[in-house]
């Protein structure tokens, strides 16, 4: 029986440590936009949390009833001269071991208690942030605890070999500062744009004029405004006309080449970005990072189109912004409301011109008709952005910010739902509407 009992035990070890991997990179795939559709790893990640959940309680059972290893006999073997080593690595497991199980509980029930109905009760006491703040400390337990794992693994193997030893010592080491790196905020950059292989650094005090006076106030700009600055100093050679039934500026050649995008870090911004906003109303912020890239023609096609069907709908709309579909899931909530007509309310008029709509006036709108209750808060700096100097929603009917978790947004085409390409970084009250054809707030954490 005990043969049997030790044999699940490594067993459920080993599937731990399997479905941990997966479910690791599942979780920063969907948080960091890796994968997609994002509902769907979601619902894989969350079943996977159960399935862990499962094999934990295993293995704890059945460590505690045939690994009794008495803490006495790891105290003996410290002093040992010829078994301190054994000892330290025992010493050592069953530390980690404990504070994989702690670890394990905090981030383990923050999660799951937030996707139940268990969460309108015990959120304040499991908040979803625990799952987000302290997955870097139980990877690196879990990590150092299955590194010592396979030491005893290969020692019951009888294998013994310093190679081994320094293998599992730098597969151990590259897993903890991969996880450690992955969650540090990246280094400022040594250039503020990019253009193919071209790196520039430019100065955002010498740019005072706009091509989209219509949408900026003196001073500010936006991503299509720094590579016209640039071309205006002779560092690149720029073509470009205004389509009017796109409503945007559109790149004939830059450097001689065609099919050009882009993407955008703010302050604090992690990674590729793929966006489907014109670029001439993409605000330029402190701190900002620029990448003009060439890609497939048919996704530009594909962007284009949107943007033309936005200009036909708002057409048909007699100039007045009225989206099809506003959804709000809240955490206690869920509503929906249908061809609602936007008003300006000049949150922004600091940055951007008088009556221009961006996707937090759908909130006030929605607030003015009292279909809900609303409150703003300024944010200046945010986590790893230094620079964020926006206004976010903080609550909407009785669901408030609570730590890292509040309400995210998402705004744009059908075309292009779901794929991460409609939620980007850029704060609502900054984020310019055309004529979109939906909206979706919901709960979420950063």
């Amino acid at each position: 029986m005990r043969i049997k009992g030790l044999k699940i035990h490594r067993i459920s070890s080993w599937l731990l440590v399997l479905f941990s991997l997966v479910t690791t990179i599942l979780g920063y795939g969907v948080a960091r936009r890796w994968v997609s559709p994002r509902d769907t790893y979601l619902l894989i990640h969350l079943i996977l949390d159960w399935i862990i959940l499962g094999l934990g309680i295993i293995h704890f059972i059945f460590s505690w009833k045939y690994l009794k290893i008495k803490f006495s006999r790891i105290v003996a073997g410290l002093r040992s001269e010829r078994a301190n080593k054994v000892s330290a690595l025992r010493l050592l497991q069953r530390m980690t071991k404990w504070l994989i199980i702690f670890f394990a509980i905090l981030t383990g029930l923050s999660a799951l208690i937030y996707y139940t109905w268990y969460a309108v009760i015990f959120d304040e006491i499991f908040p979803f942030g625990w799952h987000l703040d302290f997955d870097v400390a139980l990877l690196i337990f879990v990590i150092i605890h299955v590194a010592i794992g396979s030491k005893f693994f290969l020692t019951r193997k009888k294998i013994k070999n310093w190679k081994f030893d320094t293998l599992i010592v730098l597969l151990s080491s590259t897993l903890i500062i991969t996880v450690i790196s992955l969650n540090i905020p990246p280094a400022p950059l040594p250039y503020n744009i990019k253009i193919g292989n071209s790196k520039f650094n430019f100065d955002s005090t010498a740019i005072n004029t706009t091509t989209r006076p219509d949408l900026f106030q003196n001073g500010s700009f936006s991503a299509f405004d720094v590579l016209v600055h640039l071309d205006s100093l002779g560092k690149i050679n720029l073509t470009y006309h205004f389509n009017s039934s796109l409503d945007t500026h559109v790149i004939d050649s830059l450097n001689g080449l065609q099919n050009w995008w882009y993407h955008i870090y703010y302050s604090g911004g992690f990674d590729y970005e793929l966006n489907a906003v014109r670029m001439d109303h993409y605000p330029w912020k402190p701190r900002t990072t620029i990448n003009f890239y060439r890609t497939d023609p048919s996704y530009l096609l594909q962007v284009y189109s949107t943007f033309e069907e936005e200009v036909t709908r708002l057409a048909n709309n007699a100039g007045n912004i009225i989206i099809p579909v506003v959804t709000i899931n809240g955490e206690t909530f869920n509503l929906e409301f249908y061809d609602v007509l936007v008003t300006p309310h000049n949150l922004r008029d600091d940055t951007l011109q008088t009556g221009v709509i961006t996707a937090i006036d759908v909130i006030m709108t929605l607030g003015d008709l009292g279909a809900i209750t609303y409150q703003l808060e300024w944010i200046t700096s945010l986590r790893g952005a230094s620079y964020v100097h926006s206004y976010f929603v903080d609550q909407i009917n009785s669901d408030k910010t609570v730590g890292r978790c509040g309400f995210l947004y998402e705004v744009g085409d059908n075309d292009f739902k779901d794929l991460g390409i409609n939620y980007i970084y850029i704060a609502s009250d900054e984020r310019i509407l055309t004529s979109p054809e939906y909206l979706w707030i919901y709960w979420g954490c950063l």
